[in-house]
C-alpha cells in the first residue's frame, strides 16, 4: 500500500480553521467536503464519535476517505479539502464508500 504524503495532509487546527472559514461545502448523504484554494491538494478529516461510537467503524471509514483520496489526487485542482463524515456513512461497506467518495471527486473535476 501507498502512503500520502506528509505535504498531502492538513496537519493543524489553523489549517482547517482556514478551509472551514470558505463555507464552500459540497456533499451527499454520507459526506461533506469543505475545500478552500491552496498551491496543492491537501486532505483533512474528520470523522467523529457522532458518526459510530466504535473506533474500528470511524478508522475503516478514515482509511476509505485517505485512500479514495490518495487515487483522485493527481487530478484534482489545487484546493485543501476537508472531508466529514455524516452517520449514514458507517452503514455503507468499503465499495459503497468508495463509490460516494468517488462521485465527490468528479464534481472537484468538472468544475476546475
Amino acid at each position: 500500500m501507498y502512503g500520502l504524503p506528509r505535504s498531502a495532509r492538513l496537519l493543524d487546527g489553523k489549517a482547517f480553521k482556514q478551509v472551514f472559514e470558505t463555507r464552500q461545502v459540497v456533499g451527499n448523504a454520507y459526506f461533506r467536503v469543505h475545500y478552500a484554494p491552496s498551491e496543492q491538494p491537501r486532505l483533512g478529516m474528520a470523522v467523529s464519535r457522532r458518526v459510530h461510537r466504535r473506533a474500528v467503524v470511524r478508522n475503516r471509514i478514515r482509511r476509505q476517505i485517505r485512500e479514495s483520496f490518495r487515487l483522485q489526487r493527481p487530478t484534482l485542482p489545487a484546493l485543501d479539502f476537508v472531508v466529514l463524515a455524516r452517520p449514514a456513512a458507517a452503514e455503507l461497506d468499503r465499495t459503497d464508500l468508495r463509490v460516494a467518495l468517488d462521485q465527490l471527486w468528479q464534481r472537484f473535476k468538472a468544475s476546475s
